[in-house]
């Protein structure tokens, strides 16, 4: 049998890896408020779309989506596991926002095209994430 690799990934201590199923934005509802009325923010391999509104929930919800453009179901459900497991282990990225206890933040990763590979999806979710976090910060803080 192989030996497991060394994952590449640097961990931040202290922080829990788990995406529970409460945090999964699902629901046609939800899906279309989150499309009629949200911002976009554009990478190569992954696009992020979100909302934020104001709610005292301070809950944050987020949605893979893969595009019949990517093309058959085995490649669209590669795509969103790349998109699910990079969130996964950078979530504290903006999970850790003290700003989000005012806000309720719905978020969806976009696949954009078909030869993804791991390391692409997830430089894009980073540099994503950073983007939304700086987004978030900008219009949101109260001084």
């Amino acid at each position: 049998m192989r030996e497991k690799e060394p994952s590449k990934v640097t961990y931040s201590p202290g922080h829990r890896f788990t995406l529970p199923k409460s945090q999964i934005l699902s629901g046609r509802r939800n899906f279309e408020e989150l499309f009629s009325g949200s911002s976009f923010i554009s990478n190569p391999a992954v696009s992020i779309r979100y909302s934020v509104s104001p709610g005292a929930d301070n809950h944050y919800y987020v949605g893979f989506i893969s595009p019949k453009k990517i093309g058959n179901a085995v490649e669209r459900n590669r795509a969103k596991r790349f998109m699910r497991e990079a969130y996964r282990l950078n979530q504290y990225i903006i999970r850790d926002l003290p700003e989000l206890s005012e806000l309720r933040l719905k978020f969806a990763f976009l696949a954009r095209h078909s030869d993804l590979t791991f390391e692409s999806v997830q430089k894009d979710v980073i540099s994503g994430l950073e983007k939304l976090r700086e987004r978030i910060l900008s219009t949101h803080t109260t001084f």
